[in-house]
């Protein structure tokens, strides 16, 4: 199975990013941090897309493939923003900002980086939860189906017994209406044969 194509266009953009940032974080540039933070934000974006994609994807060999290269890039991306605020920091401190503001500017990005270990971990733990809900679900849809095939087959043969014994029934009446016939037609015979033998007298 092919590689779905916008997958592959999302993965060469993501290419020509990191390309780009890697160019913004070497020790010669003095490109506009701003510049570099919006080229990682759409590393971030392109990131996400390619998950979708890949888990999209109704091949499960295929899919694990994919999600691979999709930690891979998240690998890459996390180790660039890394290095960015590395050197956004030590641009600071150059720049002649001081200890103290280079000690809070660090203290800032490890709150930050905490607060975003934090979100992931609640991300993943909602997404294992909501994969147990699911796997329960589809349990129970299972087991419903499994009640309704046999209530169905119970409700085919109920009907067909219901059939038989209203069959049945309409038998017996035909032929109690014939015993009945015989008996009054046996009724009449015999009155007859007594008036004719009085008569005869």
């Amino acid at each position: 199975m092919e590689v779905p194509v916008s997958f592959e266009r999302y993965d060469d953009e993501f290419r020509s990013l990191i390309g780009q940032i890697e160019k913004s974080l070497a020790p010669e540039e003095t490109g506009s941090a701003n510049l570099t933070h919006n080229l990682l934000q759409q590393c971030e974006d392109l990131i996400k897309q390619m998950a979708l994609e890949a888990r999209g994807v109704p091949n499960p060999n295929m899919k694990r493939n994919l999600l691979g290269k999709v930690q891979e890039c998240k690998a890459t991306w996390r180790s660039l923003k890394d290095q960015a605020n590395q050197k956004e920091l030590l641009s600071s401190h150059v720049d002649g900002g001081g200890n103290g503001k280079y000690r809070d500017r660090m203290q800032g990005n490890e709150d930050m980086l905490s607060r975003q270990n934090d979100t992931l971990e609640n991300a993943r733990r909602i997404m294992e939860e909501t994969e147990v809900v699911a796997l329960e679900i589809t349990d129970e849809l299972g087991h419903n189906r499994e009640k309704l095939m046999s209530a169905h087959g119970r409700i085919h043969e109920v009907t067909g017994m219901t059939g038989r014994a209203r069959r049945l029934l309409v038998s017996m009446n035909q032929r109690a209406v014939q015993q009945k016939m015989c008996m009054y037609g046996v009724a009449v015979a015999g009155a007859l044969l007594i008036i004719f033998a009085w008569w005869g007298m």
